[in-house]
């Protein structure tokens, strides 16, 4: 169990760090590694409590640059497809959730590295999309960001922006998450462990943001 509890230590560190540095990182670095060293449906939970946390923190210090009337046309869809998302995964077996959620975690980071301009996205049925998607991929990979940051960039928001109002649209997200697919089971002294990675990554982070901010957004899709 020690090294368990080292390794949830580091990989939560690490993923808090590219977070803080890049603006995005959490889920796609932390996702799969915390999948393979704890299973899908512990790793997925510790990863959905690690975002609430880190959704908070990062809300209070952008809350004055959120965009609400956004954040909330973004969590309407995302939370209504949630349920039958939910219901489906239910009647899959482990091996296979665990496969789509590999795909969903590459489709996700191949998306934010191509970046492409997509008018669609400046409409409502584009918020509805991004939503809709953003919460597909929050049950299946805890990994909902990358749908949304493409609709950030697409709608030109400065990085404070973006910062804050996609906090404000996951951290009630990430919650309802939680609450639908249920607490953590078993042994909990893993989430003190990924709590303490958090805490060290964005502590860690708050001294090397200016030195490493420019390397730190190809750094987090390499690991992704």
């Amino acid at each position: 169990m020690e090294w368990l509890s080292l390794a949830v230590f580091v990989v939560v560190a690490i993923a808090a760090a590219c977070q803080m540095f890049s603006g995005i990182g959490f889920s796609l670095v932390c996702s799969p590694l915390l999948v393979l060293t704890l299973g899908r449906d512990a790793g997925l939970r510790t990863v959905l409590i690690m975002s609430i946390l880190l959704n908070a923190l990062l809300l209070v210090q952008s809350r004055r640059h959120v965009r609400w009337g956004d954040a909330l046309r973004l969590l309407v869809p995302a939370s209504v497809i949630i349920i039958p998302t939910a219901l489906i995964v239910d009647r899959l077996r482990t091996p296979i959730l665990t496969a789509v959620a590999g795909v969903v975690i590459l489709i996700a980071t191949v998306l934010v590295i191509v970046g492409r301009p997509a008018p669609w996205l400046d409409g409502n049925v584009g918020a509805l999309a991004v939503g809709a998607a953003s919460g597909v991929f929050t049950v299946l990979a805890a990994s909902g960001g990358p749908p949304v940051a493409l609709f950030a960039t697409q709608r030109r928001w400065k990085p404070e922006v973006a910062m804050g109002t996609l906090q404000a649209f996951f951290l009630p997200l990430n919650i309802i998450t939680v609450a639908i697919l249920g607490p953590p089971q078993g042994d909990l002294s893993v989430l003190a462990w990924a709590a303490g990675g958090l805490a060290l990554g964005t502590v860690a982070a708050s001294f090397f943001t200016r030195r490493l901010a420019p390397l730190a957004r190809p750094i987090t899709l390499s690991l992704a």
